[in-house]
């Protein structure tokens, strides 16, 4: 866990990085400040995503009463996935009306939530987790928790035909968050 939250905190972190401190003359501050608008909404869309994925995955891990070196791979390759979220949002930042650089970043969400729902999925095959945990973690590996991967992975060939839409997608998972949790609850 240690070791995660430390990948995690250095990606968020390094999210930040992205965003540039104007060097304007006098009187010009609040036209570059405007200007940084959109770095700033990819900034704070990625580090709302990154953690929600931190929450997730704490989620899940505190339940946890055994684990294997599988799981352990797999909680490698989320964690190298989360790793590239500071260069995906750059990317985005940068060509933002790009669908090659929105499909990157819908990428990277896309296999790092499915990868989410793989450990979630696996950790209840293999009956991982205290028994007292189950029907709570097993909302993450249900098919709402599948569908927050499926959204991220349609953004990629949307992106294509209109990179503000796959955008769009992405905010609907911060939206749709709570009330497909609580449907997925109701539903196990």
């Amino acid at each position: 866990m240690a070791f995660t939250d430390g990948v995690m905190a250095v990606a968020i972190t390094l999210l930040v990085l992205n965003l540039e401190v104007p060097n304007v003359p006098k009187g010009e501050l609040d036209d570059a400040l405007v200007d940084l608008f959109p770095s700033l909404v990819a900034y704070l869309l990625a580090f709302a995503l990154v953690g929600r994925f931190w929450i997730i995955h704490h989620r899940l891990f505190e339940t946890l009463r055994t684990f294997d070196g599988v799981l352990m791979a797999l909680n490698l390759v989320f964690l190298a996935l989360i790793a590239l979220m500071p260069f995906a949002t750059d990317l985005f930042d940068r060509y933002t009306q790009e669908p090659l650089a929105v499909a990157a970043l819908g990428t990277v969400l896309g296999l790092a939530a499915l990868c989410d729902w793989f450990m979630g999925a696996y950790t209840l095959r293999r009956d991982f987790l205290h028994e007292e945990h189950r029907a709570v973690s097993g909302v993450f590996a249900s098919p709402a928790g599948l569908g927050f991967a499926a959204v991220f992975l349609v953004s990629v060939p949307v992106a294509f035909v209109s990179p503000l839409a796959a955008t769009l997608l992405w905010t609907l998972t911060i939206v749709l968050h709570y009330p497909l949790g609580r449907w997925a609850a109701r539903a196990s």
